[in-house]
């Protein structure tokens, strides 16, 4: 028999810490029922925020300890602070190594599976007798699939055919994604041919859907660990991402009535030309609808961004000038530092508000100047505006 715990040094760090945050959370619990303190929207997400993290203290700790994992000669047991879960060695399908668990697998669905975390004491040591003693699926999975390419004649008449053909998927989905990362970065960090770096990062989703939908199943849209099949997930990840943020830094839109319907029609018509004909998704599992769930708010930020550039870059309509007082100013740090002017009612805006500016306009101006506003159509119809002192 060998038992395991928790390692010493995340068992007396749940000692020394936990209390603390129980205190912490048990002193925001209260604050909604002194009167006055907080709004009544704000009460509905301060109080189950604090109960959730005080229940998740109080789990940990208890986990810390009471919980172990046990293995004797025939079986495996696992020992938390609420359940406790056995599986014999005959019961054992494999395991899964995951990026914070261990998944020990059952070969029988009505049983569950034990997960041992990386925070165990002796991980690499169970680690190794679980290599030594079972099957790792995700290596099983990746031999049997690659097994599946190689025998599927749809892919060739010969076998050494189909494996350069899998070899040549793999180098074409690398360079994708490593062309994705750097249009990404380009695009966001230095759009300098500001045109050029963003038609780059629109170009890369579109060369992605047409190398999954011409490579006949063998470059995928969804990356899974383990899996034989290349993906191209981070040619829909980055570049989304940049022109999203792009197209919020770079144009202030005076009304979003127009957005939201067109970027939802995008979006819809590029995630149905990815699916079409796919293999990998069967919805046949709840991940299968998270990943369709994903791909959709991904191509949604990237149909925003094609959206606002077209719209505002491309916008040749005649020009409204406006001016307005510079009632405040801020900035917004974080991993982006956003420049912030709030401004005076002015023309269709009868409300005061805020427009991000660049840094050097935020510099030159001081509360109570005043500032140009130019407001164009938009060449779909989106209004915007661009803010100087000029």
């Amino acid at each position: 028999m060998k038992e395991y715990k928790m390692s010493k040094g995340w068992a007396i760090f749940l000692y020394l810490f936990a209390p603390i945050f129980i205190g912490l959370f048990g002193w925001v619990l209260t604050l909604p029922f002194k009167n006055g303190n907080f709004s009544p929207n704000v009460n509905w997400i301060l109080i189950p925020i604090s109960i959730a993290m005080i229940t998740l203290m109080v789990a940990a700790v208890i986990d810390a300890y009471k919980g172990r994992l046990i293995i004797y000669e025939d079986r495996i047991i696992s020992i938390s602070a609420f359940s406790n879960r056995e599986l014999k060695f005959d019961e054992i399908k494999g395991y899964i190594v995951g990026e914070k668990y261990i998944s020990i697998k059952p070969n029988d669905k009505t049983k569950k599976k034990i997960t041992v975390s990386k925070y165990m004491g002796g991980y690499s040591e169970i680690l190794f007798w679980l290599s030594q003693t079972f099957t790792d699926l995700e290596k099983q999975t990746a031999i049997e699939e690659e097994q599946e390419i190689l025998n599927d004649v749809q892919y060739g008449w010969a076998k050494d055919v189909r494996g350069e053909k899998l070899a040549k998927a793999r180098q074409i989905s690398k360079i994708i994604n490593w062309a994705a990362g750097i249009t990404a970065a380009w695009a966001f960090f230095y759009p300098t041919p500001y045109q050029y770096s963003i038609l780059a990062a629109m170009a890369v989703p579109i060369v992605a859907l047409l190398a999954v939908k011409f490579s006949n199943g063998l470059i995928r849209v969804d990356e899974k660990k383990g899996s034989a099949y290349p993906s191209v997930i981070y040619a829909f990840i980055f570049p989304s991402c940049a022109l999203a943020l792009r197209a919020i830094l770079d144009y202030n839109i005076f009304d979003y009535s127009n957005v939201w319907l067109s970027t939802t029609l995008i979006a819809l018509s590029f995630l149905a030309l990815l699916l079409i004909n796919q293999k990998e998704i069967t919805y046949k599992k709840m991940l299968d609808y998270l990943t369709v769930i994903s791909l959709a708010l991904l191509l949604f930020a990237y149909s925003f961004g094609v959206l606002i550039h077209f719209n505002c870059y491309y916008d040749n309509s005649e020009t409204q000038y406006f001016n307005a007082k510079v009632l405040n100013k801020r900035i917004s740090s974080g991993k982006v530092t956003t420049y912030y002017l709030k401004l005076s009612t002015w023309g269709q805006q009868k409300e005061a508000d805020e427009v991000t500016v660049d840094e050097e306009l935020y510099d030159r101006v001081e509360v109570g100047n005043e500032v140009n506003i130019y407001l164009k159509k938009g060449a779909f119809d989106i209004p915007w505006l661009i803010v100087t002192d000029e």
